[in-house]
């Protein structure tokens, strides 16, 4: 049984269990006391045996026989004249009864008689909850079945092909179950008519923009400068397709990772090799001698350049990337000097086609699909990324990878 079911079932079966004690403690202490029927009945067989020789008391009386002194209890003066008279009185305490003769200015107590019969009491006690626990189980289980259904298919939605969620029809939960069946058939129609005008887009953009280079490599007849401005926008473009394609294959709803056991010291000293070329400040690193990862190279790669590209782009002459190790997690710190991100930007920088037009502009800003690129590249690792500012007064990008992602 799953951890929902025991949850339900111990929740109510603790009530019940308190309330039906508290009920029966409650009934115990006000119930009126009252003789048993059955008593008059067994005094009056007592009376009669008693009547026979007292050698012969122990062989028909099932009870305690003990003598005591005639003065031992305080009678009232109805009840001595009766014990004068040759008659059997009761005394009651607590659940018990004790019965007391005189014969010949000798006081005899017989008992005690038990008047409930504990033992048998426990054992109904005991059977009326455990009855009560299978019922409870009974109802509970297929509750918690069915929503335990709804949960693992609510876990694979993300990856499996659509699948119907059977529910019996007189299921609790079968009216949420048809509203969930609804709900995803909705999603995976918005998101599949978003992957394909994604690609038609991004498709149908390549071939004119393929014709317009071929055209500039052969209109020779143009002007050198107008001829490097409009292969500046065709690059442009292509680099828009390429992005837009990329985070569309990040965004398909499965994870496109190859993990494998990876050095993180190795692929960041990769990245920054590849990017010395480019124009803007220096990286300088601070790596630990091996850092140990299972994660996807080529998509961890992407991630990073794109941070150092962006760092690139708005560093004044310092950018810093730092990897260090934590309790189970590798944190991978890129910081630069540059003019930083506002506090209130912090969260839209990451999302994608987001570019903060107060310090960014086409030529500096790219497209809006770097930083997005790089938190699905996180998130598919199951780790995360902040914003913040760094000491050196620019912009700090901290990426959080756990060990085993």
């Amino acid at each position: 049984m799953h951890r929902l079911f025991w949850h339900f079932y111990l929740f109510i079966f603790l009530v019940l269990l308190g309330t039906g004690w508290a009920v029966e403690q409650l009934w115990q202490q006000w119930q009126p006391s009252a003789e048993p029927p059955w008593l008059d009945s067994y005094t009056a067989l007592l009376q009669q045996q008693l009547q026979q020789p007292q050698n012969q008391w122990p062989l028909h009386i099932p009870l305690t026989i003990s003598a005591l002194p005639s003065d031992s209890i305080s009678w009232l003066p109805d009840e001595a004249a009766k014990l004068q008279q040759g008659q059997v009185l009761t005394l009651f305490e607590a659940e018990r009864v004790y019965f007391y003769y005189q014969q010949g200015g000798q006081l005899w107590r017989l008992g005690p008689l038990q008047l409930v019969q504990e033992d048998g009491a426990i054992w109904f006690t005991l059977l009326f909850f455990v009855l009560l626990a299978v019922a409870v189980a009974l109802w509970l289980w297929p509750v918690a079945r069915d929503i335990r259904l709804l949960q693992r298919r609510l876990q694979k939605f993300s990856a499996d092909a659509e699948t119907p969620l059977q529910l019996p029809a007189r299921s609790f939960i079968a009216p949420i179950a048809h509203s969930f069946q609804q709900m995803s058939m909705q999603i995976r129609e918005l998101l599949a008519l978003q992957r394909e005008m994604t690609h038609a887009v991004s498709h149908e953009l390549r071939t004119p923009i393929a014709r317009l280079n071929f055209a500039l490599e052969m209109a020779q007849q143009l002007p050198q400068e107008e001829r490097q401005l409009m292969q500046q926008d065709v690059k442009e473009l292509q680099q828009l397709v390429d992005e837009i394609l990329d985070y569309a294959r990040l965004e398909t709803g499965q994870s496109p990772l190859q993990k494998q056991h990876l050095d993180l010291t190795e692929l960041i000293a990769n990245v920054q090799e590849k990017l010395t070329p480019l124009p803007g400040a220096a990286i300088s690193l601070q790596l630990p001698d091996k850092a140990m990862l299972y994660g996807d190279g080529h998509y961890l790669e992407r991630a990073l350049q794109n941070l150092l590209v962006n760092a690139k782009k708005y560093a004044v002459s310092q950018i810093r990337l730092t990897l260090s190790q934590h309790k189970n997690h590798w944190q991978i710190e890129v910081e630069d000097d540059g003019p930083g991100i506002p506090q209130a930007l912090r969260q839209d920088i990451l999302k994608p086609f987001f570019r903060a037009e107060a310090s960014r502009n086409k030529q500096a800003g790219g497209f809006g699909l770097g930083l997005a690129i790089v938190q699905r590249v996180v998130q598919w690792h199951q780790g995360r990324i902040e914003v913040a500012t760094s000491p050196l007064g620019g912009a700090r990008f901290v990426l959080i990878l756990p060990q085993r992602g």
